[in-house]
């Protein structure tokens, strides 16, 4: 009679072994999705680096350049009369040499082009990318258009990823210029 008994206790029914099969199977399949994310969204990093370093790159040169075409070179004494014109003054941006000179494509975002007018996107690297500069006096530093106080220049860098990679708005790049 115990032998008949460690029969029935010992091993699994049919039942138990397909509930643990679809046990197992759930698991599974939570723990995939979760380890593989969707595979679409693995490049998106990819382009944000990108943009994030071009952007800084606009950034670092716009910076570079004098505060307004009045400015002496070294900038000081700091410009009294400064310029009123926010953009390029009939020049191609090698030219270029003053941070409002920038200002161009405030607005209106345009395809990224390097020093010397060359489209990147026939390098392939920036295909799809492009940009706005929005430059305006913020003596005040309260972010809003000053066009009286010339203390110094709000430098607003956007830059735009291709259209479809995943993000929506731009990645910003914001810094002030004083004239000094």
């Amino acid at each position: 009679m115990s032998s008949r008994r460690s029969n029935k206790l010992s091993g699994f029914t049919l039942i138990e072994l397909v509930v643990g099969i679809v046990l197992m199977a759930v698991a599974l399949t939570l723990l995939t999705s979760v380890f593989f994310a969707n595979p679409g969204r693995s490049v998106e990093p990819l382009l944000q680096i990108r943009a994030a370093e071009f952007g800084q790159a606009l950034m670092d040169e716009i910076l570079s350049k004098k505060f307004d075409e009045l400015t002496p070179d070294g900038g000081v004494p700091a410009c009294t009369a400064c310029s009123a014109i926010m953009g390029a003054e009939g020049a191609a941006r090698d030219f270029y040499n003053d941070v409002d000179d920038y200002n161009e494509s405030c607005g209106n975002p345009i395809v990224i082009t390097d020093a010397l007018n060359n489209q990147f996107d026939q390098v392939g690297q920036y295909a799809g990318y492009s940009m706005e500069v929005c430059v305006f006096y913020d003596g005040d530093f309260d972010g809003n258009d000053n066009g009286g106080n010339t203390n110094a220049k709000l430098i607003t860098v956007n830059i735009y990823l291709p259209s479809g990679a995943g993000l929506d708005f731009p990645i910003s790049f914001t810094a002030y210029k004083g004239n000094y």
